[in-house]
């Protein structure tokens, strides 16, 4: 092996950062940064119910090697919550405030061109990705700033404009790449993203690219997951069964297009 191959494509850093709560959380996360000089892009990647996993470092991984700096928070922890469908938070709005504390932390870091900050998130982590594009949550913590690009995964898109607390709508000026599995048994339906976005108005509809991946159940890109799980959010809100299976073809796709869609998002002026 040679010595550029037993390089890391990034150095790792163990942090912490308070949220944007009244009363701050502590919030521990895995930073990593790739070898260069100068300042880079950011993308601030957020976990789902079940916590950390080696989902989110697959794409940390993949982020560093293009040169983006990554931040992988560790939301429950802070809250005492174990994950799963009985070890989350009661509602998805109590996190937004954790997303903007990164994006702050972020925007200090003195390696981070703070206008080149992206958020991406898997379902739970998807939902606060999803309503930290509006105006509505935005604007309540970065009046007059906004995320530069935004990558929701698999978010129960079924639940937008139709359950109290996801409102969605009026997006602030920036793209948005929306990654949904056809056989995700959240939606129970591989059309549901398309019928959320033609709902929307023509300016939220020109921000918003949809990419429903063949043969992918909810949480297709989590190595090793093979797993059915009893959820009331399942079946468009009727409850029940939710499979999740690894597919590593749709997943090395989703890197792909997670690397293609933020260096598009945020070319260096």
């Amino acid at each position: 092996m040679t010595t550029d191959e037993m390089k890391l494509p990034a150095s790792l850093h163990y942090v912490t950062f308070p949220s944007l709560h009244e009363t701050p959380l502590t919030i521990a996360a895995r930073l990593s940064i790739p070898a260069g000089s100068g300042k880079r892009p950011a993308v601030l990647i957020l976990h789902g119910s079940a916590g950390p996993s080696a989902r989110e470092v697959g794409y940390a991984d993949v982020l560093n090697a293009a040169g983006f700096i990554t931040l992988e928070p560790d939301q429950w922890a802070a809250r005492g919550l174990k994950g799963g469908a009985e070890g989350r938070p009661k509602t998805m709005v109590e996190t937004v405030p954790d997303v903007y504390g990164a994006r702050a932390f972020l925007a200090a870091h003195p390696l981070v061109d703070v206008s080149r900050i992206g958020v991406m998130g898997f379902s739970f982590g998807g939902v606060a990705s999803m309503l930290a594009a509006t105006h509505k949550h935005n604007d309540a913590f970065l009046p007059g700033g906004h995320f530069a690009a935004f990558m929701p995964f698999y978010p129960a898109a079924w639940t937008y404009n139709r359950v109290p607390g996801f409102e969605f709508g009026d997006l602030v000026d920036a793209p948005l790449l929306l990654v949904t599995g056809a056989l995700d048994q959240y939606d129970n339906d591989p059309h549901v993203t398309e019928k959320l976005v033609a709902g929307l108005s023509e300016k939220d509809r020109a921000r918003i690219t949809l990419r429903v991946m063949a043969d992918a159940h909810h949480c297709f890109d989590m190595p090793g997951v093979d797993v059915t799980v009893t959820d009331p959010f399942g079946n468009q809100g009727k409850g029940g069964s939710v499979t999740m299976r690894h597919n590593p073809a749709a997943t090395a796709e989703a890197h792909r297009l997670a690397v293609d869609f933020f260096s598009g998002a945020m070319k260096s002026a």
